[in-house]
């Protein structure tokens, strides 16, 4: 694996709704000045590695000059700190094309909703549409889109005011084996998050000695802890960093 980690102390970080808070469109979410300075201070003492739903380019230019490991798209595309992009597996484009047109086609019809376009996935947000509109279209979108996941092997998740539909081997369970296998012997790993695509990554970590699973925010969840919302997730972070005793 590129991430054989040498640290005895691993993170793993989901990024909207953990490390910053949920907004208004995605693109607003670009991290705060504190925000940067902590990463770069816990990735002094600890490997870091930032597993999020967010395309590659925008981890590149929020994060990418910091020294930590990006897994982008659920962890479709992964690089280590400062090395290239690689891919898990290869996309099929007509799925994305069929799908990309069903949503296309209901966000035109509700006012506030938009669709998000990745390599592997493609996502329907409905956070700024009212709910009288948004809800119904949720349903037929829902219904409309069930069949080609059943027939291609992929994921329709609902995440935060979100439909997303997604290659199944995109998934941040597989992220998190990954590291757990590569790691040193007596490594602590750590993961938060806040949404549905993070269980996959407390899934995958549950039953390994030592790792401690934290859920962001009042969700159900299988993880071992919860915090409140971003800032006392950096707070947890933080002291989880510096802690001589650490958990």
């Amino acid at each position: 694996s590129s991430f054989v980690e040498v640290e005895a102390l691993i993170f793993l970080l989901d990024y909207d709704g953990t490390l910053v808070p949920i907004v208004s469109r995605p693109e607003l979410a670009a991290p705060d000045a504190e925000l940067v300075a902590l990463l770069r201070d816990v990735a002094a003492r600890a490997a870091v590695h930032i597993v999020s739903g967010r395309p590659r380019d925008v981890l590149d230019a929020w994060l990418g000059d910091l020294p930590v490991a990006l897994h982008a798209e659920h962890g479709l595309w992964s690089r280590a700190a400062g090395a290239p992009w690689a891919a898990r597996f290869e996309v099929d484009p007509t799925w994305l094309r069929e799908a990309d047109r069903a949503m296309a086609a209901v966000a035109s019809a509700v006012p506030g909703a938009h669709v998000e376009r990745k390599t592997g996935s493609l996502a329907w947000h409905y956070r700024n549409a009212e709910d009288s509109l948004a809800l119904p279209a949720l349903a037929r979108l829902e219904e409309e889109l069930s069949p080609l996941a059943r027939a291609r092997g992929l994921d329709l998740l609902h995440g935060s005011r979100v439909l997303e539909l997604r290659d199944a081997r995109a998934n941040k369970g597989a992220v998190a084996r990954e590291i757990a296998t590569s790691a040193a012997p007596g490594s602590r790993i750590v993961a938060f998050g806040d949404d549905t695509t993070d269980e996959d990554m407390f899934a995958a970590l549950h039953d390994l000695a030592g790792a401690l699973t934290i859920k962001v925010g009042g969700a159900p969840t299988i993880a071992r802890e919860r915090v409140d919302g971003p800032t006392e997730a950096r707070n947890r972070l933080r002291q989880l960093a510096t802690a001589a005793e650490r958990f």
